[in-house]
């Protein structure tokens, strides 16, 4: 061993909490971590470790020496993945943040996928309908309604954002199935609340964009919530489409009105910081994302 394995070797010792430990993490024997250590000692001429039978204990050169042995070892770390992302190796955390409802629907299922197919990888998700701090939170990827993209970061559109009338079947043999967009004030609606409440439901009448306004029975600012509350029966939903299409294919949901065209909401993007090429594991886990939304759209 030379110097810095030896270094490694006492950081080891120190957080695995003694020598047998570390020499079974390391598939070695007590005697060779033993007789490497006493060879650093001599090497740096000082006392690392006071050690009896039952006991070990940092000297204060002990302690220098450790702070600078773990920097070594995440230099080393952080070369390795440097070197790794050259290679195109897909490995690493991959911080990832999201819309709540966008989360259940679109990036977990990426997720799941992404991580299957590249055990090395590790992703961090934040799941928040609040406002998107990027820098701050040390983000890789953001998946966002709308192009909300600034300064040094670029946002791609990942998919189109229909919406359609949906309602649980009880509700729709309660109340019976709207002919028209303005029998939708007269039934029970659930609306979402966010920083802008959405109580005005838009449809095209020919080449012009109509509205009717619902009184909802239930507002609620998470769009998880929301979905739940229409398969429960509460109200008639104004949803994206991407979220109810499951639930229409299984027969939890009744599409209304589904003659009537709808003006979608805008698109989903996928946000990321501008650097070209981006690290291999931020750049496969953009092409997953791409590749489950375009199944969700069938």
């Amino acid at each position: 061993m030379d110097l810095a394995d030896r270094l490694l070797l006492f950081a080891d010792v120190v957080d695995a909490g003694g020598f047998s430990k570390a020499a079974a993490r390391r598939e070695t024997s007590h005697s060779t971590v033993s007789k490497h250590l006493k060879a650093l000692e001599a090497e740096l001429g000082v006392l690392l470790l006071q050690r009896t039978s039952r006991t070990m204990r940092l000297t204060d050169e002990g302690r220098l020496v450790l702070a600078h042995s773990r920097r070594i070892g995440d230099t080393l770390a952080a070369l390795r993945a440097e070197l790794d992302d050259l290679r195109g190796a897909v490995r690493g955390v991959v911080r990832v943040s999201s819309l709540v409802h966008l989360g259940r629907h679109l990036v977990q299922p990426a997720v799941a996928r992404f991580l299957t197919a590249h055990p090395r990888a590790r992703v961090d998700l934040t799941l928040d309908d609040g406002p998107l701090h990027f820098s701050r939170d040390g983000l890789d990827v953001a998946v966002r309604v709308g192009r909300r993209a600034e300064g040094s970061l670029i946002a791609r559109k990942l998919a189109d954002n229909p919406v359609c009338l949906v309602a649980a079947p009880s509700l729709v043999a309660r109340c019976g199935p709207p002919t028209h967009p303005a029998g939708l004030a007269d039934m029970p609606a659930v609306a979402y609340r966010a920083e802008v409440q959405i109580t005005r439901w838009s449809y095209l009448d020919g080449e012009s964009i109509r509205s009717v306004e619902v009184d909802p029975v239930l507002r609620v600012d998470d769009g998880n919530a929301l979905l739940d509350a229409v398969l429960d029966g509460l109200g008639v939903g104004y949803l994206s489409r991407f979220a109810a299409r499951p639930h229409i294919e299984r027969g939890a949901l009744v599409e209304l009105l589904p003659h009537v065209e709808l003006p979608p909401y805008d698109p989903i993007f996928v946000i990321r910081a501008a650097a070209d090429p981006a690290p291999p594991r931020v750049r496969v886990f953009e092409e997953t994302l791409r590749d489950v939304a375009a199944e969700l759209r069938g």
